[in-house]
């Protein structure tokens, strides 16, 4: 029974977190899109999210791990709020 409770206990663990991230991934890009500045949204997230984990003052597991989740979240604005007629850093290369 104690070993169900740990199972169960992660699985919550988790999915609040993504959910936490996924919350505070939508409130970033919210927030840009009324800026005009979608691009903005993983930067607002990237600077404070890396002082977070980098500093190490987290002691809780589920700040820990929305802090990664957020991060993943980050890196996933950046690519899809980029302008999609917007070359990408390797193909602008090729054209030198």
């Amino acid at each position: 029974m104690f070993v169900m409770a740990i199972i169960v206990q992660s699985i919550a663990l988790v999915i609040g977190s993504v959910a936490a991230a996924g919350l505070l991934c939508w409130l970033a890009s919210a927030f840009t899109a009324r800026l005009h500045h979608r691009g903005w949204a993983a930067m607002l997230l990237l600077g404070p999210l890396s002082i977070l984990l980098l500093t190490g003052v987290i002691h809780s597991e589920f700040v820990r791990l929305s802090a990664l989740c957020g991060l993943f979240g980050a890196l996933f604005l950046w690519i899809s709020e980029r302008r999609p007629d917007e070359p990408t850093p390797i193909v602008r290369g090729q054209d030198k």
